[in-house]
């Protein structure tokens, strides 16, 4: 798709990922129907991560690629586990996309805000290492991080999959942004996840882009 062709949301949205602002992405009807936030990982902050806490309230997860999982040594719980016997299908079909959960070796719980921001940043600097030599990120990666952990790590799969941890990687490779992003769901005051018209509301009052996946398909 040519840069004229895109939608100004998609427009917003990738100028929002580089300069290291919160994005919205809906997956669609007929998936999850829910929202995520999305932001690059290497722009976090403790702040940052409150915040979601407080206004999304869904699982804080880092996004990179399959590739790049698998180079620093993770693989797909799902294949671990669906080799034991358990079911590793979502009820929408897809397989998940973790790989593991990690916290960096400073923090003191992994569980707190300062901690999670902590985690999620040093492994960005992990994946820009990966991207030049990916011998030296596993590396760094096994002496920085230990496992199990609080922070989720996704590997996404373009082309097999299309969910949020996809989606988000499709727009960031769009925006010439690097594959180390978070990502959070938006829940409801309900206990399900929020509906499309309360996110879209939020986003036109946060003044936060917010695109669904059959926009980002596009740019696939």
């Amino acid at each position: 798709m040519r840069k004229k062709e895109l939608t100004m949301g998609l427009e917003e949205a990738m100028k929002a990922l580089r300069q290291g602002r919160l994005v919205m992405i809906y997956d669609g009807d007929n998936r999850e129907a829910e929202v995520d936030f999305v932001m690059r990982a290497d722009a976090v902050s403790a702040e940052t991560v409150r915040w979601l806490r407080e206004n999304a309230g869904g699982l804080l997860c880092f996004v990179t690629t399959r590739e790049i999982g698998i180079s620093l040594g993770l693989e797909f719980l799902s294949r671990y586990y669906g080799m034991r016997g358990f079911s590793t299908k979502a009820p929408y079909g897809d397989e998940p996309a973790f790989m593991g959960y990690v916290n960096h070796v400073k923090t003191k719980t992994g569980v707190r805000d300062a901690d999670k921001a902590l985690t999620v940043k040093e492994l960005a600097k992990v994946v820009d290492v990966a991207l030049r030599d990916p011998e030296e990120a596993r590396e760094l990666f096994r002496m920085s991080f230990y496992l199990p952990g609080h922070v989720p790590v996704l590997g996404g799969r373009i082309g097999e999959r299309w969910g949020h941890t996809e989606l988000s990687l499709i727009l960031a490779r769009a925006a010439g942004v690097p594959p180390a992003l978070v990502i959070i769901e938006a829940l409801g005051r309900h206990t399900e996840a929020m509906p499309i018209h309360e996110a879209k509301t939020m986003a036109e009052i946060l003044g936060i882009p917010l695109v669904t996946g059959e926009e980002i398909k596009a740019l696939a």
